[in-house]
């Protein structure tokens, strides 16, 4: 797969990503997922010139340790879960979500390991559960 040739590509690619597996209307939550997945795939692509699918693990941990720095820390947690979102999307799972653990992962912004159940893609993704 060929690299975005521009950062506005590579925040339509993150977009696209995510599109079509979040549940729900695409007002609100969805919406607002959708915008902070542009915004992540942006940051990094000025950062690295690389778009999502050719995101290593270095790229979101940059992200969240750098850029969401200066943020509260329930606005931390909700670019955790996009970008959760996003890794999942990728098809990256439980590998790269055990090693981004820090204080994005609680909406307090408190430190501490995450749960495996934390991590499952059919709590991510539950429309694509099949029973």
């Amino acid at each position: 797969m060929s690299n975005p040739s521009s950062q506005h590509a590579a925040a339509r690619e993150a977009r696209a990503l995510l599109a079509h597996r979040l549940p729900g209307s695409r007002r609100g939550t969805v919406a607002a997922h959708l915008a902070r997945a542009e915004r992540i795939a942006d940051s990094i692509w000025r950062r690295w010139q690389v778009g999502p699918r050719r995101w290593r693990l270095k790229h979101p941990r940059w992200y969240l340790t750098v850029q969401t720095a200066g943020l509260a820390p329930g606005t931390r947690y909700r670019h955790w879960l996009t970008t959760r979102a996003l890794i999942l999307a990728l098809g990256h799972g439980d590998d790269w979500l055990r090693r981004l653990d820090g204080p994005w992962v609680r909406p307090t912004g408190e430190p501490g390991r995450l749960g495996v159940g934390a991590l499952s893609h059919d709590r991510a993704f539950p429309e694509q559960h099949t029973a």
